[in-house]
């Protein structure tokens, strides 16, 4: 099979998002035994402008992807975050291909009302729609001509290369790439009572207080240098579950003991020895001084977490997920996700 990846390939930075999660997908369905042709529609809207501007190379780009699929002929076309690419576009790859599957890719959470409108603006055209929310919120995307369902962000050995739980000699306690955030918000205010609560050095969280983001090798080998990490996403709650940042799989994939709120509802794929989940924040907080006291046992969590990770959120199986379900394929593999398929 042919695959044509329209996604976010971050070509402009130079290497510092190798580990995004496109990247890992695309490595999957190379894996699997299928070629894939990888068109990162930012970057081709910038090179494709005279001035390096995006959106004065947005119509090029999109005559580039037109013409890429008609000499491509890909039996799937994946679609990332690339609001660039106009569904014009994309009924005309149809019309030139009628046998061609769209498969729609959205890792953003479907409680923020700028992504609903954005997965709305493809719910007609796309064959299938595959987000990283989970739960009977998916219903409002499902149109007769395609299928809605939750899947994982995924790791990728090839990737995810470090193994922390082995590193007896931690340089922090604990990472947290918490990124932009406002004062008000949950991850400032949890953040803020945690760098209180422990002595300078020992909870490292990036994008507060000065210290800027991280990226490229830098930031794998801080995770690989960390004996846990705080995955606390932007707004999340319980009433969409599994929903998390791909900074799970990064922390996972890598070997940390990774802190989560049990309200994520990720307690329901992993167990008690496999991640640590807490119930509120005094409760992270006394997690926290039980690992630092209990070292061992934290590195045989973080080591069972990370063989649980690969075993069912790997590259391959996320690609062979991906591929029955917009082909309409039976299940092969009793993945260990929800995969309630929601149509019209």
């Amino acid at each position: 099979m042919r695959v044509l990846y329209v996604g976010n390939f971050n070509e402009k930075s130079d290497g510092g998002r190798f580990y995004d999660s496109n990247r890992k997908l695309a490595n999957g369905f190379t894996r699997n035994g299928h070629q894939v042709y990888q068109f990162s529609d930012r970057d081709i809207a910038r090179s494709s402008s005279w001035f390096e501007s995006r959106k004065f190379g947005i119509i090029p780009a999109n005559m580039r992807l037109l013409a890429t699929a008609k000499q491509f002929s890909p039996d799937l076309v994946i679609v990332g975050h690339s609001q660039q690419i106009f569904n014009s576009t994309l009924k005309k790859i149809k019309k030139a291909l009628p046998y061609v599957k769209i498969a729609l890719r959205n890792i953003d959470a479907i409680w923020q009302p700028e992504n609903v409108e954005k997965i709305m603006e493809r719910a007609d055209i796309a064959d299938a729609i595959f987000l990283t929310t989970a739960g009977p919120g998916l219903q409002q995307f499902a149109r007769k001509n395609n299928v809605v369902s939750f899947f994982p962000n995924l790791v990728d050995k090839s990737i995810d290369s470090f193994r922390a739980f082995e590193n007896d000699a931690p340089t922090c306690r604990v990472f947290y790439g918490m990124g932009h955030a406002a004062a008000d918000s949950e991850r400032w205010q949890v953040s803020n009572r945690l760098l209180e609560a422990f002595p300078k050095g020992e909870i490292d969280i990036r994008g507060m207080k000065g210290k800027p983001g991280i990226g490229g090798i830098a930031y794998l080998e801080r995770l690989g240098s960390a004996r846990m990490g705080l995955n606390l996403s932007r707004e999340e709650g319980a009433s969409e579950p599994l929903y998390s940042s791909d900074r799970m799989a990064q922390y996972m994939g890598n070997g940390l003991l990774t802190l989560i709120h049990r309200r994520v509802g990720f307690d329901q794929i992993f167990k008690e020895d496999e991640m640590a989940f807490y119930e509120d924040f005094d409760d992270l907080i006394q997690k926290i001084k039980y690992f630092n006291a209990h070292d061992d046992e934290a590195r045989e969590i973080a080591e069972n977490g990370w063989r649980r990770s690969f075993e069912i959120f790997n590259e391959q199986l996320v690609a062979k997920y991906v591929e029955e379900v917009t082909f309409r394929k039976p299940l092969s593999e009793d993945y260990q996700w929800p995969t309630t398929l929601y149509t019209g």
